[in-house]
């Protein structure tokens, strides 16, 4: 792109007298120049940040103390206390005149003491964060009773750690000198990627322990007779070939940043042959009663100003790290593949592939396709010139042709993996097909313009349930991207998230900036995009792509489509929006709001199917290096006898205490998840070892091809800085969810925003006729009230 620009900027001619005529385009050469340098700035502030990562926790002030206490020891020191270390092993240094040898020794002992200062202080950090214990105290004990003098005394340190005079719950003086110590190590204001180095590797359990905690959680699905077997089984492979398969995972823990994510990736993901739509991919909605304007030009223009942003404050690292507790560094470096990220299909396994550099979206409009460059002269456009841009596209896509098989294309990456990797291969790999293909590929998210005006209507759940289905599984999202934002007619947006590059919580917290940002930049009065196209920018109009698609593989994209539509049909989905309480009442009941909710989840399961199932929450391992989720079993032993007494309608008494048994036991599942002793993560890989080593395990086997009959996952909220419920009530999202693991199933994803609601999606098939999105969702409010009956 430079390159042509600068042709035309630099021109020339031969007059008929034989003279050269130069003409200098002189606003297209200040552009490329401009363009330069911002290319040579970012190159530099890359190079910066890693110094910064390669050195932390050690700060620019402690080498400038290092340097001032050498120099002190090198001036003024006797001829016994000086650096005679340095003296003898710093080459020709007797060469120098004494003060350039007293300079270059002092700054070579201040770079060497600063590195080991570095060393030591990283070191020392990922010491302290292997400790857990801070996920035992008591988050939820609200303080009541009068502060002891221990209290008084460690309430400086409390100022420290958190910036509160005191807290809402009681913390022991162990994890309060923990937190101490760690947030002065860690520092003010650490970047994004800082802190994986200090990260510790994700521990490999026991097998003892996996088996016996495995043990624990199938006990109240099976009966007498089965458990008897799988006791046996789970014995025979700790006694056999579990502790072989051990050492070789534990050798890899060795040599490998994190022994589950590769293989998690590689088997679960990238060599899936299934569609992505409905069965991998996600969605994330808008806020449901605001749409700050209804041309929909203007809104993707805000929005767009608004990711870029966020891409930035990535790229520079600005993006404030994630801290549990505001003290345990959560791990990052799934944000970096963020943008211009694409799963390439392939015939066998999927690769993902990460673009530098890119400087466009790729737009879906009317049928056709079309690039648009967020980046003109080496800086982004802003809101005004992007919103100008899509008018553009979006009156020329009214007059365009689109070419044979362009309007469906996307059916391709929605239909089986296998059969798109092939078509690909063979129709797209050379060519106009290529190069087009390459450019939404390669492009930094894609952008679908959709004609359908979604709304929120109370007294009308379908109008809700169509906008999360079509985003679920629209016809025309690109579902190889990492993300595709949707802008709709009316306004509105949302996102499509492929998952095998990083996990919900990063889209969300994206969605969430974003969807502050946009609001502050603000809309004129009319509702279009705020500020003026400069006088010097040259803004040319998006580039329409070509195609030269065969007729054989516009059959195979019919039939895709065809196949696509097939599934949309059979997705059955619905949104329950819970209003009659939320966090703030199962806080005053003094527990957690996740495990309260999963228990509710397990009543209402067993009110809709008459029995108990395997049941998946996700949580995360993101406490490890390159941790992601680990599974959390919710359907335990003490969930079902509080379950019991319910539908047996037991004395309130005795079901308030069965409650509570099952509200520790979920937790403490859900702590034991978060620390590295999860069940499922572990056998995996056992099992991954296994077929590498070509050997057979019986219990392995069954264990894993066990269906997750419920899925579940809470959608985070309140990551964003600038998420404020109380001030804007009427800016809450219903958050987002995904399709069925299992075909005779349920999926819930649940967002709990606020004090007073909460979001339930819940997905099913229609081709399973024990399965009803809504009657599930009536059984679900029909829990969560009679859990509150017994509290009231």
């Amino acid at each position: 792109m430079a390159e042509a620009r600068l042709a035309v900027a630099f021109q020339f001619q031969v007059t008929d007298d034989g003279e050269i005529s130069i003409h200098l385009d002189k606003r297209i050469i200040n552009d490329v120049f401009r363009s330069a340098t911002r290319v040579i700035h970012r190159k530099l502030f890359k190079s910066r940040n890693a110094f910064i990562q390669s050195v932390f926790p050690a700060t620019s002030i402690s080498f400038f103390i290092i340097a001032i206490i050498l120099t002190t020891v090198q001036v003024f020191g006797g001829d016994e206390n000086k650096l005679q270390l340095f003296h003898d092993y710093i080459p020709r240094l007797h060469r120098l005149d004494p003060t350039m040898k007293t300079i270059v020794v002092t700054l070579v002992g201040t770079v060497a003491c600063w590195l080991i200062w570095s060393f030591i202080l990283r070191n020392t950090l990922k010491l302290l964060l292997t400790y857990k214990g801070w996920m035992w105290s008591p988050h939820g004990a609200t303080v009541t009773t009068k502060p002891s003098f221990l209290d008084k005394i460690t309430a400086p340190l409390v100022f420290l750690v958190t910036g509160r005079r005191s807290l809402p719950w009681k913390l022991s003086l162990p994890v309060t000198m923990w937190m101490g110590i760690c947030k002065i190590i860690i520092g003010r204001k650490p970047k994004l990627l800082s802190l994986q180095n200090c990260l510790p590797k994700l521990p490999v359990p026991s097998v003892k322990g996996t088996m016996d905690r495995y043990l624990l959680t199938v006990r109240p699905l099976v009966d007498d007779e089965q458990y008897t077997r799988l006791e046996e089984l789970a014995s025979d492979f700790t006694n056999g070939i579990g502790n072989r398969l051990q050492r070789y995972l534990i050798m890899k823990s060795w040599w490998s940043s994190n022994y589950v994510t590769d293989w998690w990736e590689q088997y679960v993901y990238l060599k899936g042959r299934t569609p992505l739509m409905i069965n991998s991919n996600y969605y994330c909605l808008d806020s449901l009663s605001y749409t700050p304007t209804k041309i929909r030009s203007a809104r993707m223009a805000n929005f767009i100003t608004a990711l870029m942003k966020f891409k930035y404050d990535i790229d520079t690292e600005s993006l404030a790290p994630r801290l549990a507790m505001g003290t345990a560094p959560l791990c990052c470096e799934q944000y970096t593949r963020t943008f211009s990220t694409t799963r390439i299909p392939k015939i066998v396994q999927d690769q993902i592939e990460h673009y530098k550099d890119a400087r466009h979206v790729a737009v879906f409009c009317n049928g056709k396709w079309y690039a648009l460059s967020v980046i003109s002269g080496g800086r982004r456009l802003n809101p005004i010139e992007l919103q100008k841009q899509f008018i553009w596209i979006e009156e020329t896509s009214e007059t365009d042709v689109a070419s044979q098989g362009e309007t469906d294309l996307s059916a391709l990456t929605a239909g089986d993996r296998t059969t798109w990797a092939s078509a690909r291969e063979t129709y797209f790999a050379k060519g106009t097909n290529k190069h087009s293909l390459s450019i939404i590929e390669k492009s930094l998210f894609t952008i679908i313009l959709d004609d359908s005006e979604p709304v929120y209507d109370p007294d009308d759940h379908t109008k809700l349930d169509s906008y999360a289905k079509s985003m679920l599984c629209g016809s025309h999202i690109w579902y190889d991207k990492s993300f595709t934002i949707v802008g709709f007619k009316n306004g509105k947006v949302a996102i499509n998230a492929e998952h095998s590059w990083a996990d919900a919580t990063i889209i969300s917290h994206l969605a969430e900036e974003c969807f502050n940002w946009d609001i502050e930049l603000g809309y004129t009065e009319e509702g279009n995009c705020k500020g003026y196209v400069r006088d010097d920018m040259i803004l040319h109009p998006p580039s329409r792509l070509r195609w030269d698609i065969p007729k054989a593989a516009v059959d195979i994209i019919k039939q895709a489509r065809l196949l696509a539509t097939e599934r949309q049909s059979d997705l059955d989905l619905h949104i329950l929006k819970h209003d009659n309480y939320g966090k703030g009442f199962i806080k005053k009941c003094k527990m957690s709001p996740d495990a309260y909710i999963q228990i509710a989840l397990q009543l209402a399961y067993f009110k809709n199917q008459g029995k108990f199932c395997l049941t998946y929450e996700s949580s995360m391992t993101r406490l490890f290096r390159s941790g992601r989720t680990e599974t959390v079993r919710s359907c335990s032993s003490q969930t079902c006898a509080f379950v019991n007494s319910i539908m047996s309608k037991a004395p309130k008494e005795e079901s308030i205490s069965l409650m509570r048994s099952a509200v520790t036991r979920h937790t403490e599942l859900f702590r034991e998840s978060m620390c590295g002793l999860g069940i499922d993560r572990h056998l995996f890989c056992l099992y991954v070892v296994s077929k590498y080593l070509g050997e057979e395990s019986p219990f392995l086997q069954e264990v894993l091809t066990q269906p997750w009959r419920l899925s579940t996952s809470q959608t985070p909220y309140g990551q964003g800085t600038h998420t404020d419920v109380r001030k804007y009530p009427n800016r809450i999202s219903a958050g987002g969810g995904f399709g069925p693991v299992a075909d005779d199933g349920y999926g819930v994803s649940y967002i709990i925003v606020g004090e007073d609601i909460i979001f339930f999606h819940v997905s099913c098939n229609n081709s399973f006729p024990n399965t009803n999105s809504r009657r599930f969702a009536e059984d679900i409010k029909g829990a969560m009230k009679d859990i509150q009956h017994l509290f009231s």
